[in-house]
């Protein structure tokens, strides 16, 4: 027998005792019942747990569609809603700072030259109230008045030298006590008129003061000021009087209502940023001056379909949300959003009023789906199946 022969009759054996290799559909695949992310096109093995592997039929029409256990459900506490209409704001956070209230701001001054012998209070926070004893004062020229006021008679020159005292700071019972010594004070005590925290004090023991000079700086911190900077575009709608939110870095869970109390006409003209200053109510003195804050402006409400921020993921290509089926299956559905806001997104177009969409636990269906998928929903879009959006229907 030829070698020639031999090779014709090996090839034609082999021939014989081969199978036709399968040819699959579109939607047949082989998959791995433990590792259902595992998609073949060729039987075999899984590679992940060397189970064999399964020939299955898939609808692509389904693809987007995941069904979860009662178990999974509660676990994951998924829960749905049915979608409705609601109201939306748009929402706009400025980073600001609390500062004194300057309408709010008082001066202790000197009413006549002299040097300041002792100081009662020398650190700015220090509380004052009216009537407390705040610094002793050398001076000439109140001596001299003083001298008068003990030389005048019962007359009309005694009732001008005591009023001039009273204009100078000094109390009824200090020229009363003038009157019974018949002696003028070296050092004269200076009570304060006003209450408040100070703020300033510009001079120190031993300095020599004019008439007028500011001995301390008082504020009434009961009340204050958030200063922020503001954008040009942001100012729209925003007008003096308006309230606004206020949070405090250092008290984040405590909102404040506060008012705006001023604008700022004037842009820099670099940035074309400006001020405003919001007034906030601080009757604990539980804020202080310096603390960062955050202001946060609201527009008007307008009507619209909005699903809690949580219930709407996003990839940075499109967002999407877990629509619930009558059946019980979850189906991922490209949607369109407008304003958002920390706790609220306003949904334009992809979802109709009365479907039942999944507010809480659709990052875990989104998880579990690329786990047994082996890719993110919506993908392709045309392939599986997905109807093209429709606008809102009642909007």
């Amino acid at each position: 027998m030829s070698k020639y022969f031999i090779s014709i009759l090996f090839v034609i054996l082999v021939s014989c005792n081969s199978k036709p290799k399968e040819i699959l559909r579109e939607d047949e695949f082989y998959l791995c019942s433990m590792d259902p992310q595992v998609m073949e096109k060729l039987p075999g093995l899984c590679p992940i747990c060397k189970m064999p592997l399964a020939k299955t039929t898939i609808d692509n029409s389904k693809w987007n569609l995941i069904k979860l256990s009662k178990d999974q459900i509660k676990l994951g506490n998924i829960t749905t809603d049915t979608v409705r209409m609601g109201t939306v704001f748009d929402e706009k956070t400025l980073t600001g700072i609390v500062a004194v209230n300057e309408n709010l701001v008082q001066e202790i001054s000197s009413r006549f030259a002299g040097r300041i012998e002792k100081l009662y209070y020398k650190i700015p926070g220090q509380e004052v109230k009216v009537g407390d004893l705040i610094y002793e004062i050398y001076s000439r020229d109140l001596m001299l008045a003083e001298e008068e006021y003990i030389a005048a008679g019962n007359n009309a020159l005694k009732m001008s030298s005591k009023n001039r005292l009273l204009l100078w700071g000094l109390t009824e019972d200090q020229i009363g006590n003038l009157a019974k010594g018949n002696e003028a004070e070296i050092v004269t005590p200076i009570y304060s008129k006003v209450s408040g925290t100070i703020t300033d004090i510009p001079n120190k023991e031993g300095d020599y003061v004019d008439e007028g000079s500011v001995i301390f700086k008082l504020a009434d911190l009961h009340s204050l000021w958030v200063e922020a900077q503001i954008y040009a575009s942001d100012m729209n709608g925003l007008s003096e009087g308006d309230h606004v939110i206020v949070t405090t870095e250092a008290f984040p869970e405590e909102v404040i209502d506060g008012t705006v109390d001023f604008m700022n006409p004037e842009f820099q003209s670099e940035s074309k940023i400006s001020l405003i200053r919001v007034n906030i109510p601080n009757p604990q003195r539980k804020f202080v001056p310096g603390m960062m804050a955050s202001v946060v402006l609201k527009s008007k409400s307008h009507s619209a379909v909005t699903l809690p921020a949580e219930a709407v993921l996003q990839n940075g290509k499109f967002s999407h949300i877990w629509m619930r089926n009558p059946d019980g299956s979850f189906e991922a559905r490209k949607v369109e959003i407008g304003i958002q806001t920390q706790t609220q997104v306003e949904i334009t177009s992809g979802i109709r009023l009365g479907e039942v969409v999944v507010v809480s636990g659709a990052y875990l269906i989104y998880s579990d789906y690329v786990f047994k998928r082996g890719e993110y929903p919506l993908n392709d879009e045309e392939k599986a199946g997905r109807p093209k959006m429709k606008k809102m229907e009642g909007m």
